[in-house]
């Protein structure tokens, strides 16, 4: 029996993409100690227009320009515009695609993002390979069309409302399957109240305080300076702990202020390792509604307020879990303060709310999508 080796693709616009990936690798690992998984960047240091009109474009279009997303997520909803971007990268990309293809020799090839896929598949052509090539969908809800601009790849999707997208797009059903949502299960692990206190002793939090945590993926929460400003204003009572990843601006502006207001519990940092912690510590989450962290926060059964969302692309997230009642959309940062003191002074609050997280339900189980993907025959 032939040996297997996957190639995951992925690239950096936000974490969801690249910690899926991760995920799986460690399932497959763990079912076939004997596979082999390559985790590749997609675009390499000298696709420039790929680096700069992907990741970087989607970076600032996010977190600094919000008027600029929902522009170019409307355009590339049609297949001529995607067609026309998807040409000017086609080259180069190959090209490299080719040449991890050849040093690696994988007999699986999974896309997690939708950039990649079609490259991939021409690259497999070109080198006259036979390769089972799987797209991920990272995105649980509202999916874009371009995930499915490819009609003769498999796909696996998080739920039937995006199969549904994928059908639209004429993909042929039998090529999409829903699989559970992919989650490190760190955050599955249960934890109760001694070890939520243990847990605030190890990080250096008073075992007796509220704590609210802002998080919004791999570049921070985007206005989360403004909420703590408010906080500041507001002279909050509990403690703040704000996870920045690789916005060192926003960490080291907050880190002056958590010096500026000592008073303030102001706790910042910067990219970890141990957010499973942090969400489990808090009371509630202020964050963006990226569909991994929501997922992984929804599993630690903590109330949300989101205050922002990638238009359209997040909405079905947002509303997944406003309509399980289990999360609120509130913008401004003054209704956004006003809520959490709202939360964590209603002392039945955690008793209403743990009702409606034993009525959410949702397949966490990444093993079945490692064992699909070990299924699939060599070709």
């Amino acid at each position: 029996m032939a040996k297997r080796k996957f190639l995951f693709l992925y690239l950096t616009t936000g974490a969801g993409h690249i910690s899926t990936a991760r995920v799986l690798k460690e399932q497959i690992l763990k079912q076939n100690p004997d596979a082999e998984v390559v985790m590749a960047n997609g675009f390499d240091k000298g696709n420039i227009l790929g680096k700069v009109g992907f990741e970087l474009l989607y970076f600032w279009a996010t977190n600094f320009f919000h008027g600029l997303f929902p522009l170019i997520y409307d355009i590339s909803q049609h297949r001529a515009f995607a067609t026309f971007v998807s040409k000017m990268m086609r080259f180069h990309t190959v090209h490299y695609l080719k040449k991890v293809i050849k040093r690696e020799q994988p007999t699986d090839i999974v896309s997690f993002h939708f950039a990649l896929s079609s490259y991939a598949k021409s690259a497999v052509i070109r080198l006259h390979k036979k390769i089972n090539i799987t797209v991920m969908v990272t995105d649980p809800f509202t999916v874009p069309n371009a995930w499915f601009w490819d009609r003769s790849l498999d796909y696996f999707v998080y739920s039937e409302e995006a199969k549904q997208t994928g059908i639209a797009q004429k993909v042929p059903e039998s090529q999409i399957k829903v699989v559970p949502f992919v989650m490190n299960p760190k955050y599955l692990e249960p934890f109760g109240k001694e070890d939520i206190v243990a847990l605030r002793k190890k990080h250096g939090y008073d075992p007796n305080k509220k704590v609210v945590l802002l998080v919004g993926g791999g570049d921070g929460l985007p206005g989360a300076v403004d909420i703590v400003n408010k906080c500041v204003l507001k002279k909050a009572q509990f403690a703040i702990a704000v996870v920045c990843g690789k916005d060192m601006g926003k960490y080291a502006y907050l880190e002056s202020l958590s010096r500026l207001y000592p008073k303030l519990d102001l706790h910042v940092y910067g990219f970890v390792n141990y957010l499973d912690e942090l969400i489990k510590l808090s009371d509630c989450v202020v964050m963006k509604a990226g569909p991994a962290t929501l997922l992984e926060v929804l599993s630690c059964r903590k109330p949300i307020i989101i205050s922002r969302y990638i238009h359209n692309q997040e909405l079905g997230n947002m509303r997944f879990a406003v309509r399980n009642k289990v999360g609120y959309f509130i913008q401004k940062p003054s209704k956004i303060y006003d809520k959490v003191e709202e939360l964590l002074s209603d002392k039945n609050f955690d008793e209403r709310i743990a009702e409606n997280f034993d009525r959410l339900t949702f397949d966490t189980d990444s093993s079945k999508i490692a064992k699909l993907l070990l299924d699939k025959p060599v070709r």
